[in-house]
């Protein structure tokens, strides 16, 4: 027989070595907790964090009193600790001293020094006459960092100030095609009874995480307590996501003909008279042919769907499903009375510009853009304004130069500020040079598709500026850096919530000070503003981030409108159109107080049929903003909205299959790193060891000669890796999905060298209509490794 006693010993051993002076032992003392608003995405939920002893912070949970994700929260917030912990963070500033890219080549400095160095080089390119020799990529999007940043920009002289690419910016202008305001889109989805979700992965991290799985939650729960309404989910995709297979039905169709099938559907409610008629007729502009200012006989959008290039045949053949279940999707979405159709297959990547306006269509078919509809516009936060910026000569002569990536953009009819056509202008043959760039909270050289144009612009860049918290590849690449205060050791605000119909409005206080000797980024403008003197400081006249967001929060708490939610978890939800709750503040300070305590502003939604400024007046189907620009030419088509495929680059017979890449909600892959917690619950179909798993259906792994788990290279016209092969039924036949979020070469053990990163395989196209860069698939090939 086996004797107990190593066990035993062992167990022994294992209690006595706990008695040991030197082992580690948390520090004990009262638990307490703080609520804040998390900010490591856009979404606006309301979390409580556990501290021991005031000055440790051991968890960070849901606040269940939040009327955005009402207890619930995202994995990416629940691992939100290992950030503020992490061994890859910068604590202080720091100097390359090698070439660049040489991590062992950074030390440190003093932050006088470093801000000095950067002041120096500031001003010398003012007083040279070159301030739009400075340029700026931010990753914050909806913040008031983002609006100082601007403020900055405006006031030293320079038109190159860029953000990270997002979904809405190419929402933005499909409202202002359609509506003549260029504002995000909302969706009230609490009252929708049907939903047509056109690739959008609605608990997979679409809007706000922390909404929309508090509202899958409710729907679940009203079906399983045969409760009505609970709202019907159509999927549609070509894997089959978490979303689709929770949903009430997933339909397969061709990767990338979600417009198509959405001018599928249209095509049949016109042709059925299954849209809403007396809506149309009264609200819409450019559904019938119409004749133009000079005379000219115009397509409308009916005649247009109605033709043999739009027809049902067509749009099978497009998306790869049959006529009847087209016909079938139309006709339940035209006859469901709160039916609405979402889409967006990223919140990181613009969509093609006539692809949204397929989509925003199709809801104004169904009459959604109304009192009490479905979609509206999100309304404005009335915020304290910015100081006006009283430019001097010197900025004058900088921001009448164009920005680097509107050099080339003459025959964009609606040209946009892109991110990649700077990069791509950079990197080529600029027509000045950029000397310095500053790099705010952003991850380009990782997390932008077809980074290597970062990596080629970057070589063309003077002197280089870290903001970032942590060391990340695009960290790696700079010159100095300026470390910022994480997420939870600063004062932040989130300025509405992605597809929120309600202004929304919160503050992210800290809930614990600064770890190692970082600064607020905020704070690191305002000084280097206040040292540069003149214009430049009477634009930016705040002493600290901190008083500059409660000037915007005194500006607020003037306007008189909206109200601070109290413990109501549907109270947003509950308040009328149009119907501003009455104020439950005193003044400025009374707000802040609340706001800084974890709570949060909001106010009404607004009726879209009164924020109409269109050249009609109406809801526009056919696009007078891009008549003057596309219809000489005679194309009546490109003002309305329409479906194009995308042209993939390379050979099709060297590269049979497509690469799709996806975002998941258990994956972080934008400018934060997975954290180790995150990366703990990854299956291991996904990731083993250091190998990322590629989806293959297994037909199509049978004709490639490939089994599950084997190795295999992915190659592209952009680049290759080494993956594995995962089997997956839910893939469609000859396309290979990839999972963003891995393949870093930067932080720490935990996620370095962990896998592949699609970013570096997908091929960017730049929209006709915006200049905007748009990015998810490529050509591809699959070989044993």
């Amino acid at each position: 027989m086996l004797s107990p006693l190593p066990w035993k010993l062992a167990d022994d051993s294992a209690i006595w070595s706990q008695n040991w002076s030197w082992r580690p032992s948390p520090e004990r003392g009262p638990i307490t907790k703080k609520a804040t608003i998390c900010t490591l995405c856009e979404g606006g939920c309301g979390i409580r964090a556990r501290l021991v002893n005031g000055n440790r912070a051991v968890l960070l949970e849901g606040n269940p009193e939040h009327p955005i994700n009402r207890g619930g929260i995202c994995p990416l917030a629940a691992s939100g600790l290992q950030f503020l912990y992490a061994p890859y963070r910068i604590t202080q500033p720091i100097k390359q001293t090698q070439k660049r890219g040489e991590a062992s080549g950074f030390k440190p400095i003093p932050w006088d020094e470093a801000m000095s160095e950067l002041l120096d080089k500031l001003v010398n390119l003012r007083t040279g006459g070159t301030p739009h020799a400075v340029a700026c990529i931010t990753g914050q999007g909806q913040g008031s960092m983002r609006d100082l940043w601007q403020q900055f920009f405006d006031a030293y002289g320079s038109p190159n100030f860029f953000q990270m690419p997002s979904h809405s910016d190419s929402l933005k202008l499909a409202a202002f095609l359609t509506l003549g305001k260029e504002e995000p889109l909302a969706f009230a989805l609490e009252k929708a009874s049907y939903i047509l979700s056109f690739g959008s992965d609605l608990i997979g991290g679409w809007g706000s995480p922390g909404r929309m799985l508090a509202l899958w939650g409710d729907w679940n729960a009203a079906q399983s307590e045969n409760k009505t309404p609970s709202a019907k989910i159509i999927q549609i995709e070509s894997r089959c996501s978490m979303s689709a297979a929770k949903a009430d039905r997933w339909i397969p169709i061709i990767p990338g003909s979600e417009a198509a099938l959405a001018l599928g559907i249209a095509h049949v409610m016109v042709k059925e008279n299954l849209y809403d008629t007396s809506y149309v007729a009264t609200n819409v502009f450019g559904f019938e042919d119409w004749t133009d200012s000079q005379g000219k006989a115009r397509q409308g959008f009916k005649s247009f769907l109605l033709a043999s290039e739009n027809s049902l045949e067509e749009a099978s053949r497009r998306t790869g499903l049959e006529p009847a279940k087209i016909v079938e999707l139309a006709k339940d979405f035209a006859t469901q009375p709160n039916a609405v159709a979402v889409w967006g297959k990223s919140r990181d990547l613009p969509e093609k510009v006539h692809h949204e306006l397929a989509f925003l269509a199709l809801n104004v078919l169904k009459g959604n853009l109304k009192s009490q509809g479905m979609i509206s516009l999100a309304p404005s936060v009335p915020l304290g304004p910015m100081p006006q910026v009283l430019a001097d000569e010197v900025a004058q002569q900088g921001l009448a130069r164009k920005s680097l990536d509107q050099v080339k953009a003459q025959d964009i009819p609606l040209s946009r500020k892109s991110l990649y056509g700077f990069l791509k202008n950079l990197s080529e043959a600029p027509s000045y040079p950029i000397e310095v760039l500053m790099i705010h909270e952003a991850n380009p050289a990782y997390s932008l598709p077809g980074n290597q144009v970062f990596q080629k612009a970057i070589q063309k860049v003077g002197w280089v500026v870290s903001f970032s918290s942590y060391m990340d590849e695009t960290s790696l690449q700079a010159d100095i850096i300026l470390p910022n205060h994480t997420a939870f050791e600063r004062y932040d605000d989130v300025i509405g919530v992605p597809g929120l119909p309600q202004a929304y409005y919160a503050v992210a206080a800290p809930i614990l000070p600064p770890q190692w000797n970082t600064r607020h980024s905020g704070d690191v403008l305002l000084q280097m503003s206040k040292n540069m003197g003149g214009s430049v400081a009477d634009a930016l006249p705040w002493k600290s981030y901190d008083a500059f967001l409660q000037d915007r929060v005194k500006g607020l708490a003037a306007s008189g409108r909206g109200a601070v939610a109290q413990t109501s978890a549907r109270q947003l939800q509950e308040t009328p159109e149009g119907a501003s709750p009455k104020a439950n503040y005193k003044d400025g300070a009374d707000l802040w107080k609340k706001l800084a305590s974890g709570q949060c502003w909001y106010d009404a939604p607004q009726n879209p049929l009164q924020l109409v400024q269109s050249p009609s007046g109406k809801i526009e189907l056919a696009f007078q903003s891009l008549q003057s620009k596309e219809l000489e030419a005679g194309k009546d088509e490109q003002c309305l909205p329409n479906f194009s495929s995308i042209a993939l680059s390379g050979n099709e017979k060297e590269y049979p299959l497509t690469l799709v890449s996806y975002q998941a909600l258990f994956l972080s892959h934008g400018y934060l790193p997975n954290p180790p917690f995150m990366t703990k619950t990854l299956w291991d179909f996904i990731l083993r060891n250091d190998d990322s798993f590629v989806e293959l259906h297994p037909e199509t792994a049978r004709s490639l000669g490939l089994d599950e788990g084997n190795r295999a290279v992915l190659k592209t016209p952009a680049g290759e890796c080494i993956v594995r092969v995962h089997l997956f039924p839910g893939a469609r036949l000859d396309v290979i999905y990839m999972p963003q979020g891995l393949g870093h070469k930067a932080y720490d053990q935990y996620i370095q060298s962990k896998g592949a990163n699609p970013n570096e395989l997908l091929e960017v196209q730049m929209d006709p209509v915006s200049g905007l860069g748009t990015a998810w698939a490529a050509r591809a090939q699959l070989r044993r490794a």
